[in-house]
């Protein structure tokens, strides 16, 4: 019992780099601040201020921070035992034994990956759109380095990894993973439409737009086919409604009266928001017999719902297992097997500068590596930067590498095309 605890408390303080303080970083702050051996040593964002405020929440004591962007300087801070507050990111991916990740920031995420690795630092990443676009090269790196690449506990590709571990582990024959839609699905969502939600619930407009137009939900679930081998069923998956009482009959194959061709496969749900689940089938009568014994359903096949994901308040257990374990809580082991390509939200015109994920012109859909490679279809995690349209693009339509310039400085675009030429689907 208590088995990451006890490793814990043997070795001691783990310390830990935090990237970003919108909403999950300063939760992940105080949250780190509150437990027995983690310390949230070293913060930084854009915004001085917004890390000021941050560690102040927390419960931090002003003389016990140290404002620094000089590496030196915080180098020699943090040997004496003070907080770090910046905005260099170098000081974040030198110092401590964990960098997390909590930009959302494609680029940012790129940059800041990228310099851990070479510094022989632990990564936790929350930034999924990050690792949809270019996890597996950077899984690959980080082996190399000896050091650790992970997603979280906590947010939806972990938590659903968490319970398809459990089911193969029991020996179930696993064939759908699944999650809850925790918002409204409006692919052409605006910025401008969601600026008033956005500001109630704490949330960057562009993220919320990006949660609503269901291009999150889409790398999402990318994630979780990069790390166990399954794929979407049809492009940008189902999107079925269901309950709690009847995911196991309502998402099924189409000769059992539902929708899907095939088992293996990621797909989202209506009615079960914020549960993840994973449709599973015994692999033998006496299995499936004590399932309908324990009240889990009429057979053949069976949901494991879990009805909750915690975001951040999950990740210490994410970090613990990285610097611990060495272990990943969930990583694109299997290399590239989907991704999530680029749709245009509107009319896009010869010449106009083209914009990423959450904005106005673009939503992301999840797709099968091989179909995305034939039709050289764009990743949406490369619109960064200065991004132009070579031709006119219509509405709805899937864009292709041809049909964009991509920006020459962008270091995830630097990367995935190393991805490429490196990771076998």
């Amino acid at each position: 019992m208590f088995y990451l605890k006890k490793l814990l408390e043997k070795h001691g303080n783990i310390d830990v780099s935090i990237v970003g303080t919108g909403l999950m970083g300063k939760s992940l702050i105080s949250q780190l601040n509150l437990l027995d051996n983690f310390r949230p040593a070293i913060v930084s964002s854009r915004h001085i201020e917004s890390v000021i405020f941050a560690l102040d929440r927390a419960g931090i004591e002003k003389d016990k921070i140290k404002i620094t962007n000089d590496l030196e300087e915080a180098r020699s801070f943090y040997k004496e035992g003070y907080y770090i507050a910046s905005e260099n990111i170098d000081i974040s991916t030198s110092l401590g034994d964990c960098l997390v990740d909590c930009t959302g920031d494609t680029e940012a995420g790129a940059m800041m990956s990228l310099k851990a690795i070479e510094n022989k630092m632990n990564i936790v990443s929350l930034n999924v759109e990050m690792d949809a676009t270019i996890g597996p090269i950077l899984k690959k790196m980080a082996d190399q380095a000896g050091v650790v690449y992970s997603g979280t506990a906590g947010d939806e590709p972990g938590a659903i990894m968490e319970i398809y571990e459990f089911a193969k582990f029991a020996g179930f024959e696993v064939l759908a993973l699944c999650k809850g839609k925790n918002n409204k699905l409006n692919n052409y969502a605006s910025v401008e439409s969601l600026e008033e939600e956005a500001k109630k619930k704490g949330l960057n407009p562009r993220m919320l737009t990006s949660f609503v137009d269901g291009t999150n939900t889409m790398m999402e679930l990318n994630a979780v086919c990069n790390a166990t081998g399954f794929v979407p069923d049809v492009r940008g998956c189902h999107f079925f409604t269901t309950s709690k009482e009847t995911i196991a009959k309502d998402i099924d194959l189409k000769e059992n009266g539902s929708k899907l061709n095939s088992y293996g496969i990621v797909d989202f749900a209506a009615g079960v928001a914020p549960g993840v689940f994973a449709i599973v089938r015994p692999k033998n009568g006496m299995i499936e017999n004590e399932m309908k014994f324990l009240l889990m359903g009429d057979g053949p096949n069976f949901a494991i719902y879990r009805p909750y994901h915690l975001t951040s308040i999950e990740t210490p257990s994410s970090i613990a297992r990285a610097v611990l374990l060495k272990d990943s809580t969930i990583a694109p082991v299997k290399g590239s097997v989907a991704e999530t390509i680029t749709i245009a939200k509107r009319d896009i015109k010869k010449g106009e500068k083209i914009n990423g994920i959450g904005s106005n012109d673009t939503f992301g859909q999840l797709e099968k590596k091989h179909i995305q490679k034939e039709e050289n279809l764009l990743p949406i995690g490369l619109l960064v930067g200065n991004v132009i349209a070579k031709k006119d693009i219509k509405k709805s339509q899937a864009i292709s590498y041809d049909d964009v310039e991509l920006d020459s400085s962008s270091i995830i675009c630097e990367l995935r095309r190393k991805q490429d030429k490196l990771i076998v689907d």
